[in-house]
């Protein structure tokens, strides 16, 4: 145990075999094998233990993939980063910090607004500079703040990345430096996290000036592993060293959508009327709509998540484009009659796996 405050980290580069995990193994196994994939892995801790990591196929455990929309989480804490310093604040309209948006009726969106996904801003990712590599993601900003508002900040609820590309902007304005510098110096250097990075599009290419800070990270299973477990800890690095403050990781953890009407996001969402925290999802909520159970799950099925209820988090890796296998696929159509190969089927099956106990999601 480091002298500092620390901790040993629990995440090796080894396979830990659980044989409470053998349902679980090959109910994945099954799956990734009538989709026709090569693999996946899975990283699962309790009460700060690495009780299982297991590869499935010609998967292994350093197997490098784009997680989609498990970026969110990442961005997040960065963001929270930052409000801890005092160089934003989540309730000052955003017209403080980014030149671009004064005049506009952007200027009025609130950074708590932008994380929490209520901003009124078009949430359409389709806008043409969104992936065009061409443009910093401070030009294209300028472009989306200048587009008609959809509806009043803070009145509606609407999943997708165009609130936190706004949201890396501030990022950009208040430190000088491009968003993945800030990711690096701040989260992926002091958890060794080596492998994960922002990319132009979702293809692992090389970092540059246009991430998209909600959808353009790659990862491994044990980088992303040592994310969640610093969340685990409160927010502290096994060197000793704050990511975050435990007052960050909690507010992290609160519905931060208040009173908006829940307008969209993928089926399965929308119907639950999932709460949503600081950039990730609040599958379940105690009474006061503090997170019980949280994931940051994206389009490819890459899956991390925290559940509180039994002290277990954990990783789960996949690379799967058909957006018919993924439960959380914003495109996932209702109805589509097909093999999943990433859900909630992974939060159940360790839980079971390890005694525990499934809870209920609660409504918003």
């Amino acid at each position: 145990m480091p002298s500092n405050g620390g901790y040993r980290s629990a995440i090796t580069d080894t396979v830990v075999e659980n044989p409470a995990f053998a349902a679980l193994d090959a109910d994945i196994t099954d799956r990734i094998t009538k989709a026709q994939l090569p693999g996946s892995s899975l990283l699962v801790l309790q009460k700060g233990r690495l009780v299982h990591q297991q590869a499935y196929g010609s998967y292994d455990l350093t197997t490098r993939v784009p997680i989609a929309s498990a970026s969110k989480w990442l961005s997040g804490v960065v963001i929270m980063s930052l409000v801890e310093e005092g160089l934003i604040d989540l309730d000052k309209p955003i017209g403080t910090y980014l030149a671009e948006a004064k005049g506009k009726p952007s200027a009025a969106i609130t950074m708590r607004q932008l994380v929490g996904f209520t901003s009124g801003l078009e949430y359409d990712e389709r806008i043409p500079c969104y992936k065009d590599p061409a443009v910093t993601l401070a030009e294209c900003n300028a472009t989306i703040l200048g587009l008609p508002l959809i509806g009043k900040p803070g009145t509606g609820y609407r999943y997708g990345g165009v609130h936190l590309h706004v949201a890396a902007g501030v990022v950009e304005a208040v430190t000088q430096k491009t968003f993945e510098q800030v990711f690096q110096e701040r989260v992926a250097e002091p958890l060794k996290m080596s492998m994960t990075t922002f990319t132009a599009r979702q293809n692992g290419g090389a970092s540059d000036g246009h991430p998209a800070p909600a959808g353009s990270a790659v990862s491994t299973l044990t980088d992303y592993g040592r994310f969640i477990e610093m969340l685990v800890h409160d927010g502290m690095a096994p060197s000793g060293e704050r990511i975050l403050q435990s007052a960050s990781v909690r507010e992290m953890s609160k519905d931060q959508t208040g009173d908006a009407r829940f307008v969209s996001a993928a089926p399965s969402r929308k119907k639950a009327e999932t709460p949503y925290g600081v950039a990730h999802w609040l599958d379940v909520v105690d009474s006061h709509d503090i997170g019980l159970v949280e994931s940051s799950p994206g389009a490819f099925g890459f899956r991390p998540w925290i559940d509180r209820v039994n002290d277990i988090a954990g990783v789960y890796l996949i690379l799967d484009t058909d957006d018919s296998h993924i439960e959380d696929s914003p495109d996932k159509q209702p109805g589509t009659p097909s093999v999943q190969t990433s859900g909630n089927f992974i939060l159940v099956g360790a839980a079971k796996a390890l005694g525990g106990k499934v809870p209920s999601p609660r409504r918003r």
